[in-house]
C-alpha cells in the first residue's frame, strides 16, 4: 500500500468514527434524558461516544500538526539543497570559462564574458518577478560604474558623482568600496534611465569581486507593485543575488 492510499485510509476511518461517535453520543444524549431502565446505560455510552469523539479529534490535530512540521522541515530542506545547487555551479562556471578560453583568441574572450554578462543579469531578472537585472563595471580610479549587462532593458549607461543618479552614487560606492549589501524598499532605483518622480522601487545591490580585485555590483530593481506584501526584496531573494555575484565572479576570474 503507497503512503497515499494509507493515509485516505486513515482520513477516511478516523471521518467516518468521528461521525459515528458523534452521532451515537446525541442519540445517547436524547434516550438518557428519559427515565427508563436503560438510562444509566445510555448516559454511560452517551460519555464515552463523546470522548471518543474528542479524542478522534485530537488524533487528527496531531496529525495535521506532523505534517506541517513535516512539510517545514521539507521546505527549509528544498531551499537549503536549492541554494547548495547554485553555490555549487560555481566552481562549473568558472571552469566552463577556462577551457572557452583555450578554444578563443585572447581578443576574443572578452565575447566570452560578454555572454556570462548576460546569463547571469537574466538568472538576476527571474529571481523575483518583474526584477530587472544590472551588472556594473567599477573602475576605482574615476569612482563611475559603467553598465555592461542588463535584463530588461532601460538601465542608465553610467553613474558617476554629478550625474542624475548621484544621490545614490555614495552608497553604491561603499558597496563597491567596504562589501556591503545596498537593500532598500520604498525608493527611487538609481538604475533607471530617467529619473523617476516617485519612489516606488525595491533595489538591491552586491559587490562582485574576481581575483581579489573589486570590479563592480550585480543589482536587482523592481517596482513595489509587482511584490505579495510590501516587504519588496526577502532574504532569500538577496541570498540568490550573492549565489548569482559568486559565480559571475566565478566566470570572470578564471
Amino acid at each position: 500500500m503507497s503512503p497515499q492510499t494509507k493515509d485516505k485510509v486513515i482520513n477516511f476511518t478516523l471521518g467516518l468514527a468521528a461521525l459515528a461517535a458523534t452521532a451515537y453520543a446525541f442519540l445517547a444524549s436524547i434516550y438518557g434524558g428519559k427515565e427508563g431502565a436503560h438510562q444509566q446505560i445510555w448516559i454511560a455510552t452517551g460519555v464515552a461516544s463523546s470522548a471518543l469523539a474528542v479524542y478522534v479529534g485530537n488524533s487528527e490535530k496531531i496529525r495535521l500538526s506532523a505534517y506541517r512540521e513535516k512539510m517545514k522541515s521539507l521546505a527549509a530542506e528544498a531551499e537549503k539543497n536549492y541554494e547548495n545547487l547554485i553555490a555549487n555551479l560555481a566552481p562549473s562556471v568558472s571552469q566552463a570559462a577556462a577551457i572557452a578560453d583555450t578554444a578563443l583568441p585572447p581578443t576574443e574572450r572578452a565575447i566570452r564574458r560578454g555572454r556570462l554578462d548576460q546569463s547571469i543579469v537574466v538568472g538576476v531578472s527571474e529571481i523575483s518577478e518583474g526584477a530587472r537585472g544590472v551588472f556594473y563595471l567599477w573602475d576605482s580610479s574615476t569612482e563611475i560604474f559603467s553598465l555592461v549587462s542588463q535584463w530588461p532593458t532601460a538601465a542608465v549607461g553610467e553613474i558617476k558623482n554629478g550625474s542624475p543618479a548621484r544621490h545614490a552614487h555614495g552608497a553604491l560606492k561603499r558597496v563597491a568600496r567596504q562589501g556591503s549589501v545596498l537593500m532598500r524598499h520604498n525608493t527611487a532605483s538609481p538604475f533607471h534611465s530617467t529619473t523617476p518622480s516617485t519612489a516606488d522601487d525595491s533595489v538591491v545591490t552586491v559587490q562582485v569581486i574576481a581575483n581579489d580585485k573589486v570590479i563592480g555590483i550585480l543589482a536587482m530593481d523592481a517596482k513595489m507593485n509587482s511584490f505579495p506584501s510590501s516587504q519588496g526584496f526577502s532574504n532569500r531573494d538577496v541570498r540568490e543575488l550573492l549565489l548569482y555575484a559568486n559565480m559571475l565572479a566565478s566566470g570572470i576570474g578564471a
